[in-house]
């Protein structure tokens, strides 16, 4: 038999939700069932309907007509009748109630929705039969899918940043289960946007990384050997515990043990979700420590819940929803330790976003000095097409050069013969062969003064040419910096 096992600990999710909703208690008086006739009357349905179970009536007929007035009275009780589980025939009322859930407006718009087309029909269609498809109220075609389908539609709609993501399909289902699809429209707006369940479904799931990570934390300060074990397994907590966080453990769980969970959901807030998450690492944590990465990884997404099977080994068996209650509520979560989890997290979320943008700044130098490379290695290739110009065009000027010196000496020898003739002949030719000899010299004067010039630009040439190879050098010297330089930066980027 179950027994309440309260404590002052374990009551801090719940008075931090009651401290946050009594400072919006004005604005959600209107979300309360506005007919009371309308509630007495489903109140006192449920309670024919419910004549042999043990019900403290008296108790939920008081909270559901004065819910502020009970709670702030005596808070303790609402957890402990909460830890026993809401009666079933009250179950969608109180979850209504405990969400504040209630707002003919958003009804209203609910109606609308529907009358419009969501550009997810397709996708939300073909998961209807993979959302429950054992349970008979979901069975294809039935009552139950088009109840689901309106409703996570009808969402995608209303939220179009989110739009519509499998595991909404899982929260919806367990709310049609326990009222009107209207009213499971309107619960599902709570979770989202006061619950902070939104977070699961955007698109960077900021929440929901922010909460595996809180965790990771906890189940390294409770069940330290199963959390060394899972990090040499390679066991992630994305591989298994992101469906338990998006779809409030409804994927794979019995729908008795996701109903408590539900329960409490709706007092505590999502951050009780923690407690179950840790309960069942405890109450598996020697299976856990004896499984290897393929049987961790069946276990922790189908197998988990078999400690609360009463009789397993029966075709039917029936679970123990109040012992895993009971395994939760041994689990310590406070709103402190997991904010102090969240600052950790926005630490090392703000620590890695400057180690991207250093990263992407190294990148964006190195992609500036790779082109400053392809530049330098341009100019080079075009010193080195200016060089080769040059040394042909010295080449050529020597050729030259060499072709005059040849001149040079052919008039040479030709004066020197001249000579000889002009002594050896008789007097009456010299004033001819002077004149000639006159002639061949201004010649000669003339080709000295072209080969000098030759000379003079040959020394220019080679001037340019030493000054050319010892940009060339230079140039190599600047490359080869450069190469190391990125180099450097390769290996930096490489250690990053």
């Amino acid at each position: 038999m179950y027994s309440s096992i309260t404590t002052d600990s374990n009551m801090d999710l719940l008075l931090q939700r009651l401290e946050a909703e009594n400072s919006i208690v004005e604005q959600d008086s209107r979300r309360r069932m506005t007919n009371e006739s309308d509630m007495d009357r489903a109140f006192g349905h449920a309670k024919e309907e419910s004549v042999d179970e043990d019900v403290d009536w008296d108790y939920w007929g008081s909270l559901m007509h004065d819910y502020n007035g009970v709670v702030k009275k005596n808070p303790r009780q609402l957890t402990q009748m909460i830890q026993k589980g809401v009666p079933a025939a009250l179950r969608g009322l109180i979850w209504q109630l405990l969400a504040k859930s209630k707002d003919a407006q958003l009804e209203a718009s609910y109606a609308e929705l529907l009358k419009s087309t969501s550009s997810h029909e397709k996708q939300i269609t073909r998961d209807m039969s993979r959302t429950f498809p054992n349970h008979e109220y979901f069975q294809a075609e039935g009552l139950g899918q088009e109840s689901l389908f309106n409703v996570v539609k009808a969402y995608s709609l209303y939220d179009k940043e989110v739009g519509y993501c499998q595991g909404l399909s899982f929260v919806v289902g367990p709310l049609l289960l326990n009222m009107p699809d209207e009213e499971a429209f309107c619960v599902l707006v709570r979770l989202m946007n006061t619950y902070d369940m939104r977070g699961h479904f955007t698109p960077d799931m900021n929440m929901l990384q922010l909460r595996l990570y809180q965790y990771e934390q906890l189940m390294e300060e409770t069940v330290p050997l199963v959390y060394k074990h899972f990090q040499n397994q390679g066991i992630q907590s994305t591989m298994y515990a992101s469906q338990w966080f998006m779809t409030l453990f409804a994927y794979k769980f019995p729908l008795d043990l996701v109903f408590r969970i539900y329960d409490i959901l709706f007092v505590e807030g999502v951050e009780s979700l923690f407690r179950f998450a840790i309960a069942l690492l405890k109450a598996n944590h020697d299976k856990i420590l004896n499984h290897d990465f393929d049987k961790l990884i069946e276990l922790l997404k189908n197998g988990l819940f078999e400690p609360y099977k009463v009789n397993s080994s029966a075709r039917d068996p029936v679970n123990n929803p109040s012992l895993f209650v009971q395994d939760a509520y041994s689990v310590k979560v406070t709103p402190k330790k997991l904010a102090q989890f969240a600052q950790k997290y926005n630490a090392m979320v703000q620590r890695q976003q400057a180690e991207l943008a250093a990263e992407e700044s190294l990148r964006e130098t190195n992609r500036k000095m790779s082109m400053d490379v392809r530049r330098l290695e341009g100019s080079l290739h075009t010193l080195n097409k200016e060089h080769v110009d040059l040394a042909k065009d010295l080449i050529a000027r020597k050729m030259e050069m060499a072709d005059l010196q040849d001149q040079n000496d052919v008039l040479s020898q030709k004066v020197s013969d001249l000579t000889r003739i002009v002594d050896s002949q008789a007097k009456e030719v010299e004033d001819r062969l002077k004149a000639e000899i006159q002639s061949v010299m201004e010649k000669n004067v003339e080709l000295i003064r072209k080969n000098q010039e030759m000379e003079d630009h040959c020394h220019a040439l080679e001037s340019l040419l030493i000054d050319t190879k010892m940009k060339y050098a230079e140039s190599e010297n600047e490359r080869d910096t450069l190469t190391r330089k990125l180099g450097d930066l390769r290996r930096a980027l490489g250690a990053a």
